[in-house]
């Protein structure tokens, strides 16, 4: 292919990061208010809704942070709790290291995090590359899954759908494909460092949405793009050679989750636990902030509407 990921970057609209920050969980509980009937069980079915039968609600990004953990050695997270109604709410936030690594990303930082959308653009719709890319559109799902004894319902951004693999569009998620571009490998270590952290952390997003394959378009420095290379998600941990191992990931996390069970007590909206990982390897902490307006993050339209009294 010939892919040249610096057309028009003049009318790029660039993500609003300070916008997401503000959301924190907003747009995930409009869609919950909007389908509270997908969340009736057969107890349930005749009665007003009382709960939504759910242990965690979350993004996927989070989860993907989470699993990622036990081989991210430098990477701190702050993950912040909410219970109600016997749910809980999880929600991340930046840590001032993260804050600081984005404050003052370089130009060519900036320009590389560009190439993505552009590239998203080629893949699904490439018939005008003249066009300008807006970072902050995006398309989203839900998804109700499990992991051993804990039941997830998290919203995640899905990059598009292969129109050869299904008759309804988006009736399946094996038709998602979910798209990256990355550095052409040429040295022995470029594979190592695709195979220890790129694969692993793509083998996250799509193994927890249940996408079965990851496009890669691999570009040299100047952000042209010559070669796809798709992997199937299913061999991504054979192909990393040990690096990393699924099990491991899914073991901390469903550890991780027994773990906020068991500290998160109090079911109030407005009651918050602050779970934080420190830099370098540091230990998980749990602390109860109570009613702390700074990390609160429940909005009230949406604690006063899900159920009836």
């Amino acid at each position: 292919v010939d892919y040249d990921l610096n057309v028009a970057m003049d009318k790029m609209i660039r993500k609003n990061f300070e916008e997401t920050k503000t959301e924190k969980l907003d747009r995930l509980l409009e869609w919950i208010l909007q389908n509270l009937y997908k969340f009736q069980t057969k107890d349930s079915s005749d009665k007003p809704l009382k709960c939504l039968s759910t242990d965690f609600v979350c993004f996927r990004g989070l989860l993907t942070e989470l699993l990622c953990t036990p081989y991210e050695s430098k990477e701190g997270w702050i993950i912040c709790a909410t219970k109600f109604r016997d749910t809980i709410y999880l929600c991340a936030y930046e840590t001032p290291e993260k804050q600081s690594q984005r404050e003052n990303a370089t130009e060519l930082q900036k320009t590389m995090s560009a190439w993505g959308y552009k590239f998203e653009q080629y893949m699904t719709d490439g018939s005008d590359p003249t066009k300008g890319v807006n970072e902050n559109e995006e398309y989203c799902c839900v998804i109700r899954s499990r992991l051993e004894s804990h039941s997830l319902v998290y919203g995640a951004e899905v990059d598009g759908a292969d129109p050869s693999t299904y008759k309804t569009p988006h009736s399946d998620l094996k038709s998602f494909v979910e798209l990256k571009t990355g550095k052409e490998p040429v040295q022995d270590r470029d594979y190592r460092a695709l195979c220890r952290f790129k694969l692993m952390k793509w083998w996250s997003q799509s193994y927890l949405v249940g996408i079965p394959r990851v496009v890669c378009g691999f570009r040299n420095t100047d952000g042209k793009v010559h070669t796809l290379k798709t992997y199937d998600v299913e061999e991504m941990s054979s192909i990393a050679q040990d690096h990393w191992k699924p099990e491991i990931m899914l073991n901390f996390l469903n550890k991780f989750l027994e773990f906020v069970k068991t500290c998160v007590q109090v079911d109030d909206p407005e009651a918050v636990y602050k779970f934080q990982r420190e830099c370098n390897g540091g230990d998980i902490s749990c602390t109860y902030l109570g009613h702390d307006p700074q990390w609160a993050f429940m909005p009230k339209w949406y604690y006063e509407k899900a159920f009836s009294a």
